[in-house]
């Protein structure tokens, strides 16, 4: 069965990543000036106290770096999140003190929000790393209604009806969080005995064998997605999107896709909604 293939990650321009990397350095050249700085002023050789301050960047870099392939597998990320914080929270204190010294509470601010600015620039590029996988897995939702300031005015009992009903439809269509992978249910066959050849077996006239009933839906983009259930598992929204605009209906948002077309062939057909979930990034030869 053919299942959508994830679309190509949107990477950053050539000048934003130069740029990015650019300040990236900057914060940690000048966050490890500090710690080196402070570290020296309580005694200790400088050597060793630029590779301590060299080393909070460096493991913040690391655990960042685990955070990252975390979510391109689809895993938790908690733990590097948590490491990374320790660590920016440690070098904004030892960036405080040091900045409390050679420049008062401005200079304390200052350098401190150096360790912030990391973190920072950290999240937002978790973020949208974690924003490009759901994308691309087709798991990214529509965007909620738009209901103006003048009409939260004029008629908030209205509006907040509305509201009420848009989020009530997104809930009802929630596809189920898959937290395993699914194992194919194979069926037991057996093998049908062989009469002999002097007693076949009875065969009924064309006229009287049973013909399944073609089923008319309400909306005729069901049928297009009807034949994903044909490989014995429920098809998830990116499948359905890419048959139907296959079939040459275009685009369609995933609530409808989920909500109306894929309810309406389960309702016609209750025993698909049973089927086990399909694996997603499921590649056909």
């Amino acid at each position: 069965m053919a299942v959508s293939q994830p679309t190509r990650e949107r990477r950053l321009g050539g000048p934003i990543r130069v740029a990015w990397f650019i300040v990236l350095g900057m914060m940690l050249a000048a966050a490890a000036w500090s710690i080196s700085g402070k570290l020296t002023g309580w005694g200790m050789d400088w050597r060793l106290a630029l590779g301590l301050s060299l080393m909070f960047d460096l493991a913040g870099l690391i655990c960042a770096e685990y955070a990252r392939r975390a979510i391109d597998r689809g895993t938790p990320a908690g733990l590097a999140r948590l490491a990374i914080l320790g660590f920016v929270t440690v070098s904004g204190v030892l960036n405080w003190s040091h900045g409390r010294q050679v420049g008062g509470i401005v200079g304390g601010l200052g350098l401190a929000s150096i360790s912030g600015a990391v973190e920072l620039l950290f999240e937002l590029h978790r973020r949208d790393v974690r924003d490009e996988q759901r994308a691309a897995r087709g798991l990214v939702a529509e965007r909620m209604p738009h209901i103006p300031l003048l009409g939260w005015v004029m008629y908030p009992g209205r509006s907040w009806a509305t509201l009420r009903g848009a989020v009530g439809a997104r809930l009802d269509v929630l596809d189920p969080v898959q937290t395993a992978r699914t194992t194919p249910v194979v069926e037991r066959v057996e093998q049908a005995p062989v009469l002999p050849p002097q007693a076949p077996a009875p065969q009924l006239p064309p006229a009287q064998a049973q013909q399944p009933t073609p089923i008319i839906y309400r909306d005729p983009r069901c049928a297009a997605v009807r034949p994903l259930y044909d490989g014995g598992t429920r098809p998830g929204t990116a499948a359905m999107r890419d048959a139907l605009i296959a079939a040459g209906h275009g685009r369609v948002g995933d609530s409808t896709i989920r909500g109306v077309i894929r309810a309406e062939v389960e309702e016609r057909e209750p025993s698909l909604a049973a089927y086990p979930p399909a694996l997603h990034a499921t590649r056909t030869a």
